[in-house]
């Protein structure tokens, strides 16, 4: 039966004019473009939560270290109302390019809202993904991406810990974000894990801790 089955796939194949190598070509194409954002050319929110996955599996059998960095562009809606959607498609775009430059081989990148992303640095401790981090929303401060006006991103970082959940480290980099905007945006907090309940431990320009709720 399976022998009959690839003589029928094979025929199929001839008759649609498709080569084995064209097919699979085709078949990787399919592929990434199931796990790719289509405006930015990031890797979609579906990815991202199969790599949160993978990372904490690698981190529980390895003990390989991986540290989480999300970000999102400061007052991306009144850059959408001054200039219009398509340059804010714009900046988010030429703002893919920036950190792509800088990224290594081995680093995910990930579109995972409108002018959100997250960035999974596998082999990353807390302080090397925080250099990592202030160099990029330095580069992107600095860049001018649309027509002289500047561009700033705010940024959360944090180290994944043995024992978290996806949502646990999610949470404690989203947080580390908050504080980021909380103190004034443009810049990079860290978070790490103090018995049990979240400190901020490094923050350029400011120092700060957890509050009850997060702005609005």
């Amino acid at each position: 039966m399976a022998v009959v089955l690839l003589a029928i796939s094979a025929i199929i194949i001839l008759a649609a004019g498709l080569t084995i190598a064209a097919l699979v070509d085709r078949l990787r194409q399919l592929e990434r473009q199931a796990v790719t954002d289509p405006l930015t050319g990031a890797f979609n929110r579906r990815h991202y939560e199969h790599c949160l996955r993978t990372a904490i599996e690698r981190r529980t059998r390895y003990r390989e270290p991986a540290s989480l960095v999300v970000f999102d562009v400061d007052r991306f809606k009144d850059i959408n109302d001054r200039f219009g959607h398509t340059s804010g498609d714009a900046v988010l775009k030429a703002l893919v390019v920036i950190i792509r430059r800088r990224a290594r081989a081995l680093d995910l990148l990930f579109r995972t809202g409108g002018e959100e992303f997250a960035l999974v640095l596998s082999g990353a401790r807390l302080d090397e993904a925080i250099g990592f981090a202030e160099e990029f929303r330095a580069s992107v401060a600095a860049s001018r991406l649309l027509n002289g006006h500047v561009v700033s991103i705010s940024v959360g970082v944090s180290e994944l810990r043995h024992g978290q959940s996806p949502l646990e480290w999610l949470m404690e980099a989203d947080l580390a974000l908050y504080h980021a905007k909380d103190a004034g945006r443009n810049r990079v907090v860290g978070a790490a894990a103090n018995t049990g309940s979240l400190e901020i431990s490094r923050a350029f320009g400011v120092s700060t801790r957890r509050r009850a709720a997060a702005p609005a």
